[in-house]
């Protein structure tokens, strides 16, 4: 029973860390992606309720978030991602 357990905790122990080391290199790339050159994608959250998801070219997600403010008075933009050009 000592020996299942233990082989068990292993287990689970190797499966975390292989999880983990997915996951930062996931969370890497998505660093990259927010301050690369590219079209970014936005959800917009809208004060009339008009909620959407809208797109800028910018030299960085700032960029384009910037970009977009001046036409999105009455929103809140959360970054969602750079999408293919």
């Amino acid at each position: 029973m000592k020996k299942l357990i233990v082989s068990a905790a292993a287990a689970l122990v190797l499966s975390g860390s292989a999880g983990l080391a997915a996951t930062s290199d996931i969370s890497s790339h998505r660093r990259a992606d927010f301050y690369a050159p590219g079209k970014h994608q936005f959800y917009a959250w809208c004060t009339d309720g008009r909620d959407r998801r809208v797109a800028q070219s910018g030299l960085s997600a700032k960029d384009a978030e910037g970009k977009l403010m001046g036409s999105m008075a009455g929103c809140r933009l959360s970054w969602q991602g750079r999408i293919p050009a």
